[in-house]
């Protein structure tokens, strides 16, 4: 623990005296400061996330408050240029989070629990939004960028916005089970259920922007948009589908390099799906699932093959997650963001102990399972950035509400879904699994 902290404290220093060299300006992917934010951000992150493993803490905690207290906002150890930069990163890791969370998901082995994962899905989602939705429109007269507007723009910005606070998050879900080595009813049911939850995300929230686009006459017809979103993602799980067959083949007929193959995939996926308007998230996620189901590429021994890869890309993806977190936003909106959050918790709460009641699970599902639900990231920033920029005359004000209650659900939501997993005793399993398997 002493170790890592004073490994911190040494790169924070040259961080800080390298970066009095490097221009802000700088953009270039390949440039020397964005290698020196690269290469600052794994060692610092990494270490960081060792201390808050110590204090039995979520190491992705760490990664964020790394990323927080070095980013734009607060340190300016690293610009908002080098993470635009290091964005190709970001799309990697969403790949490979994908990916892993898809070759997760046995259904044979899931079949107990595939009710509880729709049931519970079919409940939060809706729910969560339409209570955070009435508790926008409730708060209208304390919102600023609510003001002025009639009646039908109020509603469709509140759905808007109750759609964006109902997003899970798949890639916090999945980090934890990784570092906590879980495995179990309570495991499954969570990754499960956050998977789904983000996959309606992506429909519903085409739905809501397609009746705000018509509400206030702005960008494509609604048909247009929608159409798009719709060849989005089947369009994806067409391309998976072709990336699933490349992996399986790969894995049964050359079997050497698998990880750097993998990553390979991921940032082809994530590169050429960006400029073809397709979702790596869901490329991936669908080549997992084929890999796992159809072509019975086991999932942990790919998972095996990928570990080394998994810490600098999960620590640095995590850090650059916390370095867009925007504390000024959460110091303008603070009481309310904070309602909000306690709003949705609760709401997400009371979804998964009924959707685990309604679909007759375990003891443990019930009890432990909703914290899961909790955690906030990744699809949420990036819808956030899609309202700001497509709704100019409200977006600002609504980017800042989603971000501030994004920042206290990424921080505070894996801090209690790991407290759950280790209640649940489902920590270690795997472990315990793998080392009964090796005698």
């Amino acid at each position: 623990m002493i170790r890592s902290a004073l490994i911190v404290l040494t790169v924070v220093v040259l961080m800080a005296s390298a970066r009095t060299f490097v221009p802000t300006s700088i953009s270039e992917l390949a440039s020397p400061g964005v290698l020196l934010a690269f290469g600052f951000l794994v060692i610092a992150a990494v270490h960081v996330g060792n201390l808050f493993a110590a204090l039995r803490l979520p190491r992705i905690t760490g990664y964020l408050l790394t990323g927080l207290a070095c980013g734009p906002d607060v340190g300016h150890l690293v610009s908002s240029s080098m993470l635009d930069s290091l964005t190709p990163i970001g799309g990697v890791a969403v790949g490979l989070i994908a990916l892993s969370a898809g070759s997760e998901l046995n259904f044979r082995r899931m079949q107990p629990r595939l009710r509880t994962v729709t049931v519970t899905g079919l409940l939060a989602v809706p729910l969560t939004a339409a209570v955070t939705a009435s508790l926008t429109l409730v708060l209208a007269p304390r919102l600023p960028f609510l003001a002025g507007m009639s009646l039908s723009e109020r509603l469709v910005v509140a759905g808007t916005l109750g759609v964006v606070f109902a997003s899970l998050s798949p890639s916090v879900a999945l980090a934890l089970l990784s570092e906590t080595g879980s495995d179990g009813p309570v495991s499954e049911t969570v990754l499960g259920v956050v998977v789904l939850a983000d996959l309606a995300i992506i429909v519903l929230f085409a739905v809501a922007h397609a009746l705000a686009a018509g509400v206030f006459h702005i960008g494509a017809p609604s048909g247009n948009l929608v159409r798009g979103i719709l060849i989005e993602v089947f369009g994806s799980m067409v391309v998976g589908i072709a990336v699933s067959a490349t992996l399986a083949l790969y894995v049964r007929r050359v079997r050497t390099k698998i990880a750097l193959f993998v990553l390979a995939i991921c940032f082809v996926a994530a590169e050429v799906g960006a400029r073809l308007h397709l979702d790596v998230l869901i490329i991936c996620l669908t080549a997992g699932l084929l890999l796992e189901n159809v072509w019975k590429v086991h999932g942990e021994s790919l998972r095996e093959e990928l570990a080394p890869a998994v810490l600098p890309v999960f620590s640095v993806f995590f850090a650059m997650a916390g370095a867009r977190l925007h504390v000024r936003d959460l110091r303008s909106v603070g009481a309310l963001a904070l309602l909000f959050v306690i709003v949705r918790g609760l709401t997400l709460f009371a979804a998964g102990r009924g959707g685990a009641s309604l679909a007759r699970a375990d003891a443990s599902v019930w009890r432990w399972m909703p914290y899961g639900l909790l955690p906030q990231a990744g699809i949420s920033v990036g819808l956030a950035v899609l309202v700001a920029r497509h709704f100019p005359t409200w977006g600002g004000g609504a980017r800042a509400l989603i971000l501030s209650v994004v920042t206290v659900n990424e921080l505070v939501g894996p801090v209690l879904l790991r407290w759950a997993l280790v209640r649940s005793g489902e920590a270690g399993r795997r472990l315990d699994g793998a080392r009964h398997d090796a005698h």
